[in-house]
């Protein structure tokens, strides 16, 4: 695979998981465990998440652990993409000068 494909492959990824993010994060919907006795692997996390963006990062991690995966995600995907648009900049600046 070479690398233009591999890029738009990352980065459809990425904005995949950022839609479902936001879609999950702003949507009203119910999940299985608000009706079953049961806990989810991410029960909280929608608290945890609202915690994060108030820098309140103790009670995020109280709220669900999962939130450090997450941030480690999201840290990952918006370094390789600025680090691609650094890149391309780059390129173009040396292309005219």
């Amino acid at each position: 695979m070479n690398k233009n494909v591999w890029r738009e492959v990352r980065f459809a990824l990425y904005s995949a998981f950022a839609l479902n993010g936001l879609i999950v994060q702003f949507a009203p919907f119910q999940y299985k465990c608000n009706f079953v006795d049961e806990k989810c692997f991410a029960c909280g996390l929608r608290t945890a998440v609202n915690l994060f963006l108030q820098g309140k990062f103790s009670a995020a991690y109280r709220s669900n652990k999962l939130i450090v995966v997450l941030v480690i995600a999201a840290a990952v995907m918006a370094v390789d993409v600025l680090l691609y648009l650094y890149r391309r900049e780059k390129a173009k600046r040396g292309l005219t000068a």
